[in-house]
């Protein structure tokens, strides 16, 4: 039951892929990788994989490339449990594999099977697993798609994915979603990232307060930040670590400091802090 979401869409689109792969090497960074990529149908057996550049699944595959000339091992899980699926939302570090950070949520490890053609583990739980190889070599035009923003996609090119075998359970339910300007489904699972992503950036940071990344801002493209400052400069130091902190960030167009006197999950709060507290000139800071 593959959906196409928007009108102008040129094929329908598995909105919510769980995809896994693995790297070529044996280093941390190439450990089990789980991903959402949407993947545009474009046959009976193969889609489109939309991976951006910075994703863990692109840099698996850009290092597979290079040390391999068959195409690279994947599997898309359509539906798992909570845990699983909001661990592969989350951008956590490259040295921590997905599988490994939903053990943490769930407070168990993840059960995982082997997949039937490709090398990979996929949920024991899962309800529809496509297996399959990214080709190194064949790409096509993707989009344009409704986005999170609001907007359409530009038509790019991605690798195309040939499926070797589907398994699922019986009376498997098909997981999906549509995006669209928040309030959606996914900007409301994005605030309930946002808390995953407080400890992690004050383990680095202990002067953070608080964290957040309002949905009126795609869920990533503003975030708001409350410290205990302790010297000049100190917010623009917290802003280049936030920045720099984790690839995805690089999409976070501002960042906003306050104190820690500031609900910063109040816009009311920020936009007077903001109007009372900055000097524009002595206060903004362009990259």
């Amino acid at each position: 039951p593959v959906q196409t979401c928007w009108p102008g869409e040129p094929a329908p689109l598995i909105t919510w892929p769980m995809v896994v792969t693995k790297g070529p090497g044996d280093a941390a960074e190439d450990n089990f990788n789980l991903g959402i990529y949407r993947m545009q149908v474009i046959g009976r057996n193969k889609t489109i994989m939309r991976w951006l550049k910075h994703r863990g699944g692109a840099q698996h595959h850009a290092r597979w490339g290079k040390q391999n000339p068959e195409p690279l091992p994947a599997a898309a899980v359509i539906g798992a449990d909570p845990g699983t699926i909001v661990a592969a939302v989350t951008p956590v570090p490259d040295t921590l594999s997905e599988y490994q950070f939903a053990g943490l949520i769930r407070g168990q490890r993840v059960e995982l099977v082997d997949c039937k053609t490709v090398p990979l583990k996929v949920p024991a739980q899962a309800e529809i697993v496509l297996e399959g190889h990214v080709s190194l070599s064949d790409y096509a035009d993707e989009g344009p798609y409704g986005d999170h923003t609001g907007y359409y996609n530009a038509v790019e090119q991605f690798p195309i994915f040939t499926v070797s075998a589907i398994t699922m359970r019986r009376q498997p339910i098909y997981l999906s979603t549509f995006t669209g300007r928040p309030p959606d489904e996914p900007s409301i699972l994005g605030e309930a990232l946002n808390e995953v992503f407080v400890p992690l950036l004050r383990q680095q940071f202990p002067e953070i307060t608080d964290f957040w990344l309002p949905p009126e801002g795609c869920s990533y493209r503003i975030g708001v930040v409350a410290i205990r400052k302790a010297y000049p400069g100190h917010a623009k130091r917290i802003m280049m670590g936030i920045w720099s902190f984790l690839r995805q960030f690089m999409y976070t167009k501002w960042v906003i400091v306050v104190d820690d006197d500031i609900d910063i999950r109040d816009w009311k709060d920020v936009m007077w802090a903001i109007s009372t507290r900055m000097d524009p000139v002595r206060d903004v800071t362009l990259i």
